[in-house]
Parts: structure tokens; C-alpha cells; sequence
């Protein structure tokens, strides 16, 4: 592995696992703690919660569920997670190329030499769009397997 691709992959693992679980976690503790200062210790409930910690358990257990359900409904009912998913999918290099390893070694080649023989077998019985259009597939297929891009990147 070279150094350039080690580091932009050592890049995005501190990306993830900063922006994921460090940086979520210390925004919903220093949440919970700002809270706390300001609408509990220094107001007369605090004699509801006297403590941080009767506040943090109370806390982790109404937001939790109320969490799930909003990730849920982000998930399911809106347009949101659609919109991220399209932009993911668009920007995956990947939708324009063959994937490494067993889609490359085994499952292209295999479905070009199955239609290669398929049209042998069909001879003339395919109209000439039907082989036109066969052979155009197979063509872009052959550029997949040589490494190079299909289709419209936006």
C-alpha cells in the first residue's frame, strides 16, 4: 500500500470514528451537563434532580427512545435519507466501474462469455437491432473489465 493512499484512508477512518462516536459523545455529555447548569441547579428543580447523575439516567432514557423514532422516521419517511443515499451513490466511483476482486475476476468475465455464446447460438435469429443492441452491451462491458468508466458522472 502506498503512503498517499494509507494516509487518505487513515483520514477517513479519524472522520468517521471522530465525527461518530467521539464528537457524539462529548456533545451529548457536555449537553446533558449544560442542561443540567442551566435549567436545573440553579432553578427549584433542583430539588426534583439534585444531582447530575439522577438527571444524565433520566435523560439517556427519554432521549434514547425519542432518538430511535427520529432516526427511524429520517430513515422512512423523508426525503432526507433519499437525497443522501442518491449523492452517496453518485459520488461511489464504483457505479461506473467494476468493484475489485470477485465482480472483476469472476461474475463480468462469466456474463460476457455467457452472452458471447448466447449470440453464437442465436445466429440468425436475432433481428439486427436485437444483436446491435447485445453487442453494444458487450462492448461496454469489455471497457468495464479493461479498468475504465461507464455512463454519466454527474
Amino acid at each position: 500500500m502506498n503512503f498517499e493512499r494509507l494516509l487518505f484512508r487513515s483520514w477517513f477512518y479519524l472522520r468517521v470514528g471522530y465525527g461518530t462516536y467521539i464528537a457524539f459523545l462529548i456533545g451529548f455529555v457536555s449537553n446533558i451537563i449544560v442542561i443540567y447548569k442551566l435549567a436545573i441547579a440553579d432553578t427549584s428543580l433542583v430539588s426534583v434532580f439534585p444531582h447530575l447523575t439522577e438527571f444524565a439516567v433520566i435523560a439517556v432514557v427519554i432521549a434514547s427512545p425519542i432518538s430511535v423514532i427520529i432516526g427511524l422516521f429520517h430513515m422512512r419517511r423523508t426525503a432526507a435519507f433519499a437525497a443522501d443515499a442518491s449523492v452517496s451513490t453518485e459520488a461511489n466511483p464504483y457505479v461506473y466501474k467494476i468493484v475489485p476482486g470477485k465482480e472483476r475476476e469472476v461474475t463480468v468475465p462469466l456474463s460476457i462469455l455467457t452472452a458471447r455464446v448466447l449470440l453464437k447460438l442465436a445466429g440468425d435469429k436475432l433481428t439486427a437491432e436485437e444483436k446491435q443492441e447485445l453487442e453494444g452491451v458487450l462492448a461496454k462491458a469489455d471497457k468495464l473489465l479493461m479498468g475504465q468508466s461507464i455512463g454519466l458522472r454527474k
